[in-house]
């Protein structure tokens, strides 16, 4: 049986509010919205060749094309919570609570899979010959596609961080120890952060000033040195699932469990916070140099400018837990924790976008 149907439906103005400037626009173009049986926690992917993949707790994995159109799917047997991961040979893989790894195509064609030790939340990431993700039992996995092997770094409790490997190739991952890892190529846990809750999700962000900056259960926002030691912390009042994201003009934007969007300065300064209607779980994704878009529990995608300004806000359909995506060709998509993708195409774009006045 197909978990799917496709309905391709006009925008009406009701999905989308408008700031002062546009509240009257017309919206002639339409987003492509497609309905599926299964909860989206996994955040979206964009592959080499510009489609879609996704992944449901109906145990699914999809690949659309920047059009909206199913291109294949693939069922697994456990739930897939985890990203996808898109590795250098273009190899699409993800993790599933069935204990294996999956590997595709570009068009999802299934190549192989792996067992590796425990339940996989992780995306993956390559540093020199590995691949590398968390586990649930208190591992950070390395496998060596090219030798079929599979090694190690044992840590305590669940490995359930985002990882990124730095640009002087050092791995950060943060774990339910409420531990941030600091692990050389050699697989070395050269150096380590402690804060005072989960760092759940929340993928490190490398700034322009040389610091790692990450959110935590403990409602704080850190910057660390490359050595783990703290340059500053922004505390809100709700726990940070989301990871952080700077703009080109060095701003730092994130969301919180406490219902507001952040706007911190690279110095980490508030220079706004915008309340919205429910927790933010989701992550911010940059869509040109003046503009995030991130999404919430309110149902709502916020489009904002770098100084914190609401542009504009799209009813997605459903609580937002997995963070948008931006494809080269300019669409913004989206999924819910009820099924509902949505694929807000370049033209669309450009009728959120246009009525934007910077405030300085």
């Amino acid at each position: 049986m197909r978990y799917f149907s496709i309905l391709f439906c006009l925008l009406i103005s009701s999905k989308l509010f408008a700031g002062d400037n546009n509240k009257n626009s017309p919206l002639n173009s339409e987003p492509v919205v497609v309905k599926i049986d299964g909860a989206f926690y996994s955040t979206p992917t964009c592959t080499h060749n510009g489609n879609i993949v996704i992944a449901s707790h109906n145990k699914h994995l999809y690949f659309f094309s920047s059009q909206g159109e199913l291109v294949s799917d693939f069922k697994a047997s456990g739930w897939i919570h985890a990203t996808p991961g898109i590795l250098k040979d273009s190899v699409v893989a993800i993790g599933c609570y069935d204990g294996f790894f999956y590997f595709f195509d570009c068009d999802g064609n299934f190549r192989q899979k792996i067992r590796p030790p425990g339940f996989i939340f992780t995306e993956p990431v390559e540093m020199d010959d590995y691949m590398i993700f968390g586990s649930n039992n208190g591992k950070i996995v390395f496998y060596d596609r090219r030798e079929d092997e599979i090694s190690h770094v044992k840590v305590r409790r669940t490995v359930h961080g985002s990882p990124l490997v730095t640009t002087c190739n050092m791995l950060i991952i943060g774990a339910n120890s409420k531990k941030l890892y600091f692990v050389d190529p050699e697989k070395n846990v050269v150096n380590s952060f402690k804060s005072d809750g989960w760092i759940m999700h929340s993928k490190p962000a490398e700034t322009f000033d040389n610091l790692l900056v990450v959110g935590s259960y403990d409602k704080c926002l850190y910057a660390l040195d490359k050595s783990g030691n703290l340059a500053w912390k922004f505390e809100t009042e709700g726990r940070i699932h989301s990871s952080p994201v700077q703009t080109s003009d060095g701003t730092i934007i994130f969301g919180s469990f406490d219902k507001h969007i952040y706007v911190l300065s690279e110095k980490g300064e508030l220079i706004r916070k915008i309340k919205t209607g429910k927790r933010m779980v989701s992550s911010p994704a940059i869509v040109n140099s003046s503009t995030v878009v991130i999404g919430s529990f309110d149902n709502y995608l916020y489009f904002i400018d770098n100084y914190g300004n609401v542009i504009n806000r799209y009813d997605a359909g459903g609580k937002i837990f997995s963070s948008p995506v931006v494809l080269p060709c300019g669409t913004v998509f989206c999924c819910t924790i009820d099924g509902t993708l949505s694929f807000l195409n370049p033209e669309f774009m450009h009728r959120i976008l246009e009525p934007a006045v910077v405030v300085r």
